[in-house]
């Protein structure tokens, strides 16, 4: 038998995308091909609660005393439940009735307006399975430092130092500048 990790991805159908962790932020606007942003790794109790790990980042899906999505707690078992149109609704196992939803821009839907916005509840669950030889592909790339285009933060002062030189170059008095005595005539 292979071992390695049960991964859902999460489909919202209020912002019609993924369930993704982004910056450390939580919301629904991944795409399904950014398996790194949208994976999430399931674990499931003796009682039938799971826990949503993000794959890459290691942090949990979680309700915190506000009822605000966070990182780390012990608020962070769930219950699937499956609605009469058949999809997913996350519901917390802390708080009986405390629903994971996100809005139409992909936004953190308030669990008070369940009733009134079902849709924003709803989720269509894609479930695989990755092996141990594929779980490690989601690294942190370092990024490669390029000489020949400035970061944001130097782009100023390059361009400063750049018109500087251009104009120097013009005015130079030298024997191949603009500024030539020979290229003048006394009459």
């Amino acid at each position: 038998m292979s071992t390695g990790e049960t991964r859902w991805q999460l489909f919202n159908q209020c912002s019609k995308a993924m369930l993704q962790t982004y910056l450390g932020h939580i919301n629904t606007r991944g795409v399904s091909s950014r398996l790194c942003l949208t994976d999430f790794n399931v674990k499931v109790n003796r009682l039938g609660m799971f826990q949503l790990q993000h794959a890459q980042s290691r942090k949990y899906v979680c309700f915190n005393r506000r009822r605000r999505i966070e990182g780390d707690s012990l608020r962070c078992f769930f219950i699937e439940r499956i609605n009469d149109q058949g999809y997913t609704e996350i519901e917390s196992a802390w708080e009986q009735g405390l629903f994971l939803g996100f809005n139409s821009r992909g936004r953190f839907q308030d669990p008070a307006t369940y009733p009134i916005k079902r849709k924003c509840f709803s989720w269509t669950k894609l479930q695989r399975f990755v092996p141990n030889s594929e779980l490690h592909r989601c690294s942190r790339q370092q990024k490669k430092k390029s000489n020949h285009h400035p970061t944001p933060r130097h782009q100023e002062s390059f361009l400063r130092n750049l018109m500087r030189a251009s104009l120097l170059q013009k005015i130079r008095a030298t024997e191949d500048g603009p500024y030539n005595l020979r290229d003048i005539s006394v009459a």
